[in-house]
């Protein structure tokens, strides 16, 4: 199926070439990052191909350095620095259930991760067909407890990935990084690692990359074809998972917001919106200190939320998200996912990127997990999918921006 674009920009005939690393390599490079109060203001949405030196991006080899630069300004305003991932993940197995009327297994594992004489643990639950072999696989990360009843959407998510030959997989993203108000950095993987930075939203978005490892660990995963997901405050942690780890085939964050696919600047009028300030008091947990600095002060960010998604390019990417879920922002989602269509489209990947409407509010339905299921099946098998993708919500939105991919 061939994908509406807003961007009718001619394609760049340049073949890719950039070479898909597992995990990127920490840079070696010290930027020099401005303190909020130092950066100019921006009056529009920020130019992605706008070098550290302010030369433009003029080859994909010029790319390749840009990734590591807006990487490392991501980790330096929002997430925090990420370490690599653990060398050794051990697993264990504690049951495997007939479900589905005998069509596919619920299975239980235990991770656990060591490092420096310390240890952090976190329980997967597994659903798959029954066959022992490998699957593609979609890895949400989760806020519930495995113990209790699944509500109907994510009854349905399991037995619609079944039915169509997936494994879906959630885990316990707590296990990893306490999502209680306040900063506590004295438990879960935090001891492990306490020469980075990083808060709870690298933390949940690195574990996707944990939880991988383990999967594949136990035959489980057919390492060409992953999904990572979550929803709200998981759809962020999902977004810093197809950053961070390259081995994700789909990023797939849902309704994610502010420090998600939300523009930091641009809200529907009318609409509250969810601002750095409104984070203040309630989320500091989430993000990197410097991100508050830019309270009241977000047209002085280096960067918009599709700096975000033009890292996870030339990699397929999927923004589900309801018309009504205002507070995720759905008129910045928009426009953003705009500005980072220009980027796929240059890397000749526009149909790569999608963003899927439906009617309704805050949460990560049957509808959006059919959605993901549909953009799955597309870019894993080609097959054609009846659901359509890039109908704008906000057709006559005039773009906050004039720049434009490079010749």
């Amino acid at each position: 199926m061939k994908f509406k674009s807003r961007n009718k920009m001619k394609r760049n005939s340049i073949l890719l070439g950039i070479s898909l690393l597992a995990v990127l390599p920490l840079s070696a490079v010290a930027y020099n990052f401005m303190e909020a109060d130092d950066l100019p203001v921006q009056p529009s949405m920020p130019d992605p191909f706008i070098m550290e030196d302010g030369r433009r991006v003029e080859t994909l080899e010029d790319w390749k350095e840009q990734k590591k630069y807006i990487r490392a300004m991501l980790e330096h305003y929002l997430y925090g620095t990420v370490p690599p991932l653990p060398q050794k993940v051990e697993v264990e197995k504690h049951d495997s259930i007939a479900v589905l009327d005998g069509k596919g297994l619920r299975e239980t594992y235990t991770l656990t991760i060591r490092r420096n004489g310390l240890s952090a643990s976190s329980k997967l639950v597994v659903v798959r067909p029954k066959a022992n072999k490998r699957y593609p696989t979609i890895i949400k990360n989760d806020r519930v407890d495995f113990d209790e009843e699944l509500d109907e959407d994510t009854q349905f998510a399991g037995a619609e990935a079944v039915r169509r030959g997936y494994l879906l997989c959630r885990f316990e993203r707590e296990a990893f990084a306490t999502d209680a108000r306040g900063i506590d950095r004295s438990a879960e993987v935090y001891p492990l690692y306490p020469e980075y930075s990083w808060r709870a939203l690298a933390v949940w978005g690195w574990a996707h990359g944990v939880v991988l490892d383990a999967l594949d660990q136990v035959d489980l995963v057919d390492m060409s074809k992953v999904v990572a997901t979550g929803h709200s405050r998981g759809g962020k942690a999902a977004l810093c998972a197809g950053i961070f780890d390259e081995r994700v085939t789909i990023t797939a964050p849902n309704s994610s917001g502010t420090g998600g696919t939300g523009s930091y600047r641009y809200f529907e009028e009318g609409q509250r919106p969810q601002s750095i300030k409104s984070h203040i008091g309630k989320n500091e947990r989430w993000f990197a200190p410097g991100y508050f600095t830019f309270a009241d002060k977000e047209d002085r960010l280096p960067f918009d939320s599709h700096f975000s998604r033009v890292l996870v390019a030339p990699r397929a990417f999927l923004n589900c998200h309801a018309r009504k879920d205002y507070h995720a922002n759905p008129y910045g989602t928009e426009l953003t996912h705009h500005a980072t269509e220009v980027v796929y489209e240059w890397m000749n990947a526009g149909d790569k990127i999608a963003l899927h409407w439906r009617e309704g509010g805050h949460a990560q339905n049957i509808e959006d997990w059919t959605t993901l299921l549909n953009f799955a099946d597309l870019q894993f098998f080609g097959k054609p999918s009846p659901t359509a993708f890039n109908n704008w919500a906000y057709p006559n939105a005039e773009l906050p921006f004039s720049w434009k991919a490079p010749e």
